[in-house]
């Protein structure tokens, strides 16, 4: 068998079930934590009293800066431009495909954030902490969500297209950054703690549901491509 038949072996081959796990236990926790938020209408737990306090006394003007330069590029043309990349480069001859598909996918995951967000319709902190602009309710956190499945898609598109010694700080690279824009909505005070937390829950529901999906596709794909190869001979 080739080298190329041995990956695509492999990759048809891989497990769906402990991706599926992981999606279950997120999905979990964020129900949990979404019921919990509405039990008490929206208001702010301790954790979250004590945490924005805490970073309201001890973050000084250059960490805002810094905070307001990540925030920004972990929503809207930043956002979507940096989703299609991650789809043009992981389809890589198909790139306008690609770019599309990359899309779509942060739209996949934006429409159940908007309801549930709308249903929920937790209120923000108070606007007198804010050290930027924001709009519309708090959980699950907007940006957290969206730039986290930005960064699942381009960790996507480097484990599938990227190879040699850069490969490690390439694939770390999305989440920290991921990471880092969650923690600058807080640092700026537009955000609880635990709307962070759901949008990181949500956004591994999202891509725990995307292996999946992409896991059973490729085996159908692959059983009606072996299934036709053994009419053929």
């Amino acid at each position: 068998m080739s080298s190329s038949g041995a990956a695509g072996a492999r990759t048809t081959d891989a497990p769906w079930w402990p991706t599926a796990g992981v999606a279950l236990v997120c999905a979990a926790l964020f129900v949990a934590l979404v019921a919990g938020t509405a039990s008490v209408h929206g208001a702010p737990f301790g954790v979250d009293l004590a945490l924005h306090s805490w970073v309201l006394d001890h973050r000084p003007p250059w960490a805002v800066r810094l905070a307001v330069g990540v925030t920004v590029t972990g929503s809207g043309v930043p956002a979507y431009a940096l989703a299609a990349l991650a789809g043009a480069s992981a389809f890589g001859p198909g790139r306008w495909r690609g770019a599309l598909f990359g899309m779509l996918a942060l739209v996949s995951a934006q429409l159940p954030r908007m309801l549930v967000a709308g249903l929920l319709a937790r209120p923000r902190p108070p606007a007198r902490d804010w050290a930027w602009s924001a709009s519309g309710y708090a959980m699950p956190s907007g940006h957290t969500t969206t730039s986290m499945v930005v960064a699942v898609l381009l960790t996507a598109a480097v484990h599938r297209g990227v190879r040699g010694r850069w490969r490690p700080v390439l694939l770390a690279v999305p989440v920290g950054w991921a990471v880092a824009v969650g923690l600058s909505r807080v640092c700026l005070g537009m955000h609880w703690p635990t709307d962070v937390l759901a949008g990181w829950l949500l956004a591994a529901v999202w891509a725990g549901l995307a292996g999946v999906f992409l896991v059973l596709c490729r085996r159908r794909e692959t059983g009606a491509v072996q299934s036709s190869e053994g009419d053929s001979t």
